[in-house]
Parts: structure tokens; sequence; C-alpha cells
């Protein structure tokens, strides 16, 4: 029997209980409230906000030892932390001169007064670029029960004084705090949410092997609301994010960039203007965050939990990637009227089609982000079928990244063809609504390289 349609766009309903996301320990980590939590604890240098560079996205934290003292340390405030359980530390760091250090120092009480031993990285050289450290695993010493992290500029053996900046410091109990899973493989595509805001959410697709093999990409839509609640649908907003790939990565870098001044189903085609900057991360194969600074100074972190069960994702090892429905999970669009399009997923582990429609309104041209408007198409399938219906909604009432208020209802009846692992067809008609009583069939081509598990289906 067909599994029931979940009636909510990105919602929670009927959904098993996922292991929580990320657990990062550290207070500010990415310094989006100035410097608190965080204070020099050794040297005679200066800490300050650098609101100019950082990685992902600015602000970071400088530090320089510019005093009389070789070394200068800011240390973040103190962690609960358990000796029976091993830790990772993550940490972004761009030195212009002489060394830094990044360092695990314990205590034997609960608020890190009686020092027990530092666990300390290698000394990096400044090279001027930013790059990221890690140490995943670490064992802490007996009778650990808290800890801090210790960040050093050091002038080390050179005559200049140390000057490193900081960024995205995550610490935690090994394999809670980090993005462990690799993402560079297909098995993470599919459709996202936040279960505290639900009724808005991600989509993503992974092209592990879309130049060269190892070498890939990813591109996704983010549906979400204007900052201000409305039942109105110009409240709409949604932005596409992408990013290269390269190896094993453990995360990826996303730009998030905002389309405009398009028309529904029509030309012209639009351009995309980058508005902010994110970082993707998965902690298990159905769990993640997305950690994003907008260029008007938003920023938060989302914790991400899949929508539809899992296909093809390993937590280790080679993806096998077996060939299946899933393989027609992607991003879809028309030439003609590019900037806009489709990303779905086809989940034959219960049988669900889910289609997030990024478009705008019908007279969206020179509207701005008011014009813009995205759809769910979504229902129960019969696996192997080629020929797909399914049913239009349409969601509003949200406020960006917000929990609550969203209404989503539905509009109107499509049909979703393949005729191959390139190409298909999407047929709809709107039955109310503010696209009421159009119709229309949109040619779809798959956007990026053919799946693995789509190379071998018979159409």
């Amino acid at each position: 029997m067909k599994n029931a349609i979940r009636a909510l766009l990105f919602g929670a309903s009927g959904l098993v209980a996922l292991p929580a996301a990320a657990a990062n320990l550290v207070q500010n980590p990415d310094f989006n409230t100035d410097l608190e939590g965080w204070t020099v604890t050794e040297g005679d240098g200066n800490i300050s906000l650098d609101d100019t560079t950082g990685s992902p996205a600015a602000p970071s934290m400088q530090v320089k030892a510019d005093g009389t003292d070789t070394d200068t340390s800011a240390s973040s405030s103190c962690m609960p932390v358990d000796d029976s359980t091993n830790v990772d530390l993550q940490a972004n760091i761009r030195g212009t001169a002489g060394f830094a250090i990044a360092t695990i120092a314990t205590f034997s009480d609960a608020d890190c007064t009686t020092a027990l031993s530092a666990i300390a990285s290698e000394a990096f050289p400044a090279t001027g670029e930013w790059a990221t450290y890690s140490m995943s695993d670490v064992t802490l010493p007996d009778g650990a029960q808290s800890a801090r992290i210790v960040l050093t500029a050091s002038m080390g053996a050179s005559t200049d004084h140390g000057d490193t900046h900081f960024d995205h410091i995550e610490f935690g109990p090994a394999g809670t705090a980090l993005g462990t899973v690799n993402v560079n493989q297909e098995g993470l595509s599919g459709t996202w949410y936040n279960p505290a805001t639900s009724g808005q959410g991600m989509q993503f697709t992974f092209s592990p092997d879309d130049s060269n093999p190892g070498e890939g990409n990813v591109f996704g839509a983010w549906y979400t609301y204007d900052v201000v609640a409305s039942a109105a649908t110009s409240s709409q907003r949604w932005y596409s994010v992408q990013s290269e790939l390269q190896g094993d990565a453990q995360s990826a870098t996303l730009r998030i960039y905002r389309n405009t001044d398009g028309n529904f189903d029509a030309p012209p085609v639009t351009s995309a203007e980058q508005v902010g900057i994110g970082v993707l991360t998965f902690d298990t194969c159905d769990t993640g965050e997305f950690a994003y600074v907008m260029d008007d100074g938003r920023a938060s972190t989302i914790p991400l939990r899949r929508l539809l069960p899992n296909v093809n994702c390993v937590t280790t090892g080679q993806p096998t990637n077996p060939t299946s429905d899933y393989g027609y999970t992607g991003t879809w669009y028309q030439q003609a009227t590019g900037g806009q399009g489709m990303l779905i997923e086809v989940n034959p582990s219960d049988a669900n089609v889910f289609v997030g429609w990024y478009s705008y309104a019908a007279n969206g041209e020179g509207q701005g982000a008011s014009g813009q408007r995205w759809f769910s198409a979504q229902a129960p399938y019969t696996v192997g079928d080629r020929v797909l219906p399914l049913t239009i909604y349409t969601s509003t009432g949200g406020a960006f990244d917000t929990g609550g208020g969203v209404s989503t209802t539905p509009v109107g009846t499509a049909t979703l063809t393949f005729t191959s692992c390139t190409d298909g067809t999407f047929d709809y008609a709107f039955t109310s609504g503010e696209m009421s009583g159009m119709s229309g069939s949109i040619p779809l081509t798959r956007l990026g390289s053919v799946p693995q598990s789509c190379g071998a289906i018979n159409n």
C-alpha cells in the first residue's frame, strides 16, 4: 500500500525521531556576538573582532602577540567534559605572521580552576590563507571534568609578532561536534528541514564526479519567507546555494544567491546575485546543520533533518549507489527560463516523490524579491513508475528562519514524466490560489551530471 502523503511542506508528521544534530559546546564559535565568551589568558598582546575577514564568513577573532611576550592566547568559556568520552576539535585558521596553535586545556574540576594537561596542535606557520585544522577522537586525561579551547598567536622562532585570525571553532564529544560524513557523495541529495521551522526547508543535489572523479559540486534551493510574516504570497523567498566539492570533504562552503525579476514559466532568464555564505555539514546520513551569514547581517545555524528516508548515503567507506528510482533525484530546469527550476526527490525507500519548485509571480519581472514564488508538489507513487501524478501546494504565513504561522494548501495538480535520466516533462494545472486557471507543460533537462544510481535504469 502506498504511504500516506505528507500534507505539510517539510513537516514532521509521520517521521521517526532522529538523533540530535551537531553538539558544539563552544560559546560564540563564529564570533557573531562580538568576543563574548573569549578572553586573553596568556601574554600581553591583544584580541579583537575583525569584521572584514572570516571563514566561512566575517567576522573572526584576531589574536596578536604584539607585546613583550612571544605568545598571546585567547581562551573560550569553560565547558563540561567527561573523561570517559573522547572529543573532536576543529578551527579555521589564517595566520599573517608567526605561528598559530590550537589547544584543548583540561581541568580536574567543573569550573576550569585546577589544570590537568593541555592537548596542543602542531604549530601552524602563517600563510595568509584560511585553512581548517582538526583533531578527532582525542582521549582526555583521567579525571577531566571541564575544558577550555585556547587559541594562540606566537612569534615562535621568527622575528615577527604573531598575528592570527580564528573562526568557526567546534568542540564536543567525538562524532557529535563536527560534520563527520563525507559530503562528496550522491546519497546526501534530497529534502532537508528544521522541525522547529516546519513549513520551510532546503533541498540539495550532490554530484560527486561532476567534472572528474572525486571532483564534484553541490547545488541547492532554500525555501523560506521574508523576515516579516505575512499571509501574502509576495512574502515567499527562495535562494539557491552551490559549492565545489573535493575528495573526502567533511563540509561544503556554500555561496548563497538570490534571483529576482523573472516571470512564472516564462522568460527572461534571470541572473544570480550572491547575498551570503554558509557552511553545510552532516554528522550522520540523516542529520546535519547549515550555518549561514547573509550580507544584511542575518546569521544563524539551522539544524537539518532528512524529510524522506536515507537511500544511498554512507557514514564510512565508499558509496555503492545501487541502481534505483533514486537516480532521478536531482536538479531539473528548462533552459529558456533559466533562473527558475525544480529540485526533485524520488525516494523508493518509502515510495514518495517530493518536488520543490522555485519560480516567480506571473508578472514578477520588476518586482524584486517580492516577485519570487515557490511551490511544493508531492505524492506517493508506485516504485518503478516513470509517470508520477502529484498535488501542488503553496505555503504562506512564515517568517525567515522562524517557527510557526505557516499555512500549506493544495492549489493544483501535476504529472511528472521521466523519459530518460536526463529528460522529462512537468505538466501542471492550477485550480486555486494566485495562479488559478494557469496550466502548461515544462520540458525538463537535468542540471549537472547523471547520478551513478540512474545510469542503468531501463526507461
